[in-house]
């Protein structure tokens, strides 16, 4: 037997020595309200907890003070629920995560904005005369890197040898150890080549480097110039990052995948990147939404089945 304040305790300190601080304090926050719930029940084993308790836990934690919570912190909540039962699971406190098939709630999206397959290439070719910002628009709109990990990056995240050039996106703070490779175009990976050998040939070339040595400020304002010059409408690089992902389920990639390449953990992946694709899906169909193929059709070599509208069984 183990009573259930001692398997919080025992989660939250396994959970706080490898999630960030963020997740961490939102755990520990919920952990409080969820202790304080089943005050009657701290000393008690563990194991009696049963689905029932955890929707009427859940239905407290989202309508505090009379006031009903939004979606979001809901879906908080119900991780916290997930993941503590997993965590007792796997040390054998419990036969079954009792919380494992209780469904997140669905969050209000919006449909990403996209830039259609001529727009992209206009924005490349305005980029392909300098090669700074031909990797800047290269990684954020090919690549699909958020900003801060384009910014983070080091030379010695680039393992440009072998028929596979890839980029390594490393995670900072307690999730370091952890990483995601990611699969570089054929043009942009022969660019980064190109950037590496002249910083060798001027002595200049230190893998703890960072790969760009612009501020986030500056990105902005470099793609603000790129698109005066490509004659296209302003972009940012969140559009550049959904550009990405558009361009690569339209090019035959599994949402599973490309939903994996762009870093969404399985509750964002869930809740966040197939809804929104969704939406952009039927609006591209319909002609409500720019499609990254020249005619506004998808490319012959995608299924309906890889399309983020039906994603794989297990998704």
């Amino acid at each position: 037997m183990v009573p259930l304040e001692e398997a919080v305790r025992a989660y939250l300190e396994a959970m706080a020595r490898v999630r960030t601080e963020n997740v961490a304090a939102n755990h520990f926050s919920i952990a409080r309200r969820f202790l304080d719930y089943f005050a009657s029940r701290r000393t008690a084993d563990v194991a009696t907890l049963r689905r029932q308790d955890l929707l009427a836990f859940l239905d407290y934690f989202s309508h505090r003070r009379e006031v009903t919570m939004p979606a979001n912190a809901y879906n908080l909540g119900l991780e916290f629920l997930k993941r503590l039962g997993l965590f007792c699971l796997k040390r054998g406190w419990v036969g079954e995560n009792p919380a494992g098939d209780i469904p997140f709630q669905e969050i209000e999206v919006e449909a990403p904005s996209v830039l259609a397959r001529e727009d992209m290439e206009r924005l490349l070719e305005a980029a392909r005369g300098d090669d700074l910002e031909r990797i800047l628009v290269g990684l954020l709109g090919e690549v699909g890197l958020k900003k801060q990990e384009l910014l983070n990056l080091l030379l010695a995240d680039l393992e440009l040898e072998g028929p596979e050039p890839t980029v390594v996106v490393r995670y900072a703070g307690k999730l370091e150890k952890k990483s995601r490779r990611v699969p570089l175009p054929a043009e942009l990976a022969g660019v980064l080549a190109r950037y590496v050998d002249r910083l060798r040939a001027q002595g200049a070339y230190n893998p703890f480097s960072p790969l760009v040595t612009v501020t986030g400020r500056q990105v902005n304002n470099i793609l603000a110039r790129l698109c005066r010059r490509a004659g296209i409408r302003p972009v940012n690089p969140q559009t550049l990052r959904d550009t990405a992902a558009a361009h690569l389920l339209f090019s035959g990639r599994s949402a599973e995948e490309v939903g994996r390449w762009l870093g969404y953990t399985p509750r964002g992946y869930q809740l966040e990147f197939l809804p929104r694709f969704r939406l952009w899906i039927e609006a591209a169909q319909s002609g409500k939404a720019s499609s990254p193929s020249s005619s506004g059709e998808k490319s012959s070599s995608q299924s309906s089945e890889r399309a983020p509208g039906r994603p794989h069984s297990g998704a």
